[in-house]
């Protein structure tokens, strides 16, 4: 019985199908003559390694010299490539066949596709394992709790507390944000305004309802100024041709043309994380239209200058705020004092500095110029000298204690909504988001205790951990 549901699991075509669908089709189908089908660890194990060898392909004699260092969720797409980082070289690859190699040291997780039912278990004392993850918590929440973090040794993310921080990752160049290709004069936004009937505001955005809860606060801000809304969300303006289609239109010139019309660019993020800043803040900076930012609580440390932002969080009601950008708008030596930057260049030491310091370049086909890295692979060469590190310790005989993520290298707290007058910080048991956010932690705490019982597969007791948690 056990090797006839490995043979199933070998041959069945499961492309259209997630792991859990083929698993439940198997035993429907042999449900009736078989009522007990002894499934267990073993079984499962020889089963995922003979449906990693059909995904994959065998391994055969191809037996690299160097530490291996493995996408295990098929981020890079490498089947396997050596490659030098300075002076130390590591074996990369997305290939699970080389899971047990006597090689294979470190296992690397994109963020938005770890999952606690897919891991390289048992944990071995030597694996180290790194996450990736640029992207909003709400492809995640497991990643905002710091028992899920714990589990990593080595950090790539948005805050500037991990290992390897890309909080610029959207930030193609100084030179760029510095252009002035796009920059109107004060006189032309007026003209757009009178002759064109454009908002003194625009807003794009086509995820409607995010975790941020933004499109809440844009409806506040609607009854007090006119707002054009390009995108899905609050749509009351359409974008021309060609860039009508929000997602494929956001890096067109004539994109950055539009926003360049109007004196304020509402620049809400989807999520309030630290240090989580996304192109909505960088491009109307590039264009000279000044944002209005909702997002990390620390944007302020990216300003181009002291004066050449307004926060959201600085004013205690939307009503504020749309007092203050009625002002700017009638007045223009006031709003173009927000633009001196513009003309003067970044004097924000600390954004000069990081730009400074920056060994890689975002990944971006339209801004990447030969010899520069990008930081995914740049990331790769952190972790391969990492590895380097530790079996240089291992080869002295010294102890080796491994690092430790925690809680600041990417944790986001839960999320909350903008009250009726436009204050952000309501709780209500009514968020679908704050939900997600908070039924992740008892997840995360079970997978921290299911791998440091050495176990093969984390799946099953976490869903008897979270059984027992739900019946007490």
């Amino acid at each position: 019985m056990a090797w006839m549901f490995i043979s199933f699991m070998s041959t069945f075509n499961d492309e259209d199908f997630p792991e859990d669908a083929v698993y439940d089709i198997f035993i429907d189908e042999t449900r009736d003559d078989h009522p007990h089908i002894p499934l267990d660890q073993e079984i499962l194990e020889e089963a995922a390694r003979k449906k990693a060898e059909k995904r994959y392909g065998s391994v055969g004699n191809v037996d690299p010299p160097d530490p291996i260092i493995m996408w295990w969720t098929e981020f890079t797409r490498e089947p396997g490539k050596a490659r030098s980082c300075g002076d130390k070289r590591c074996f990369f690859t997305n290939n699970r066949a080389f899971k047990n190699h006597k090689n294979m040291r470190a296992f690397m997780f994109y963020g938005t596709d770890f999952s606690p039912k897919d891991l390289p278990l048992p944990r071995l004392k030597h694996h180290e394992w790194a996450l990736l993850h640029e992207e909003s918590p709400k492809n995640n929440y497991l990643l905002c709790h710091g028992e899920a973090l714990t589990l990593f040794n080595h950090t790539s993310t948005f805050r500037r507390e991990s290992d390897f921080p890309i909080t610029t990752q959207h930030l193609h160049s100084l030179q760029w944000l510095e252009s002035d290709s796009y920059t109107k004069t004060i006189g032309q936004k007026n003209r757009y305004q009178q002759q064109d009937g454009l908002a003194s505001v625009i807003y794009v955005h086509s995820d409607c309802d995010p975790p941020s809860d933004r499109d809440s606060f844009v409806k506040l801000l609607m009854k007090h100024v006119k707002v054009d809304s390009y995108g899905s969300c609050l749509h009351n303006k359409h974008l021309p041709h060609p860039i009508e289609n929000p997602i494929e239109g956001m890096a067109h010139r004539d994109f950055y043309e539009l926003i360049s019309r109007y004196k304020f660019a509402l620049s809400m993020e989807n999520a309030v994380c630290k240090d989580y800043i996304t192109e909505k803040f960088w491009r109307p900076l590039m264009v000279g239209a000044v944002p209005v930012v909702f997002g990390s609580p620390a944007i302020h440390d990216f300003f181009p200058d002291n004066n050449s932002v307004i926060s959201i969080l600085d004013f205690s009601s939307v009503k504020d705020l749309a007092s203050k950008i009625k002002e700017l708008n009638e007045n223009d030596s006031s709003y173009d004092k927000l633009r001196t930057w513009k003309y003067t260049g970044v004097t924000n030491t600390d954004l000069l500095k990081i730009l400074k310091e920056r060994e890689w370049t975002p990944d971006d086909e339209t801004t990447w110029t030969w010899g520069n890295i990008n930081f995914v692979e740049a990331y790769e060469c952190y972790v391969c000298k990492q590895v380097h590190e530790t079996l240089e310790v291992e080869a002295k005989g010294d102890p080796h204690i491994p690092k430790s993520a925690n809680w600041q290298h990417y944790g986001c707290p839960m999320p909350l909504k903008f009250d009726g007058d436009g204050k952000y910080g309501l709780f209500s048991h009514r968020n679908t988001w704050s939900t997600l956010w908070q039924n992740q932690k008892p997840v995360a705490e079970s997978l921290r205790e299911c791998i440091a019982l050495g176990l093969s597969y984390c799946g099953d007791y976490l869903s008897r951990a979270l059984k027992r948690q739900r019946d007490f």
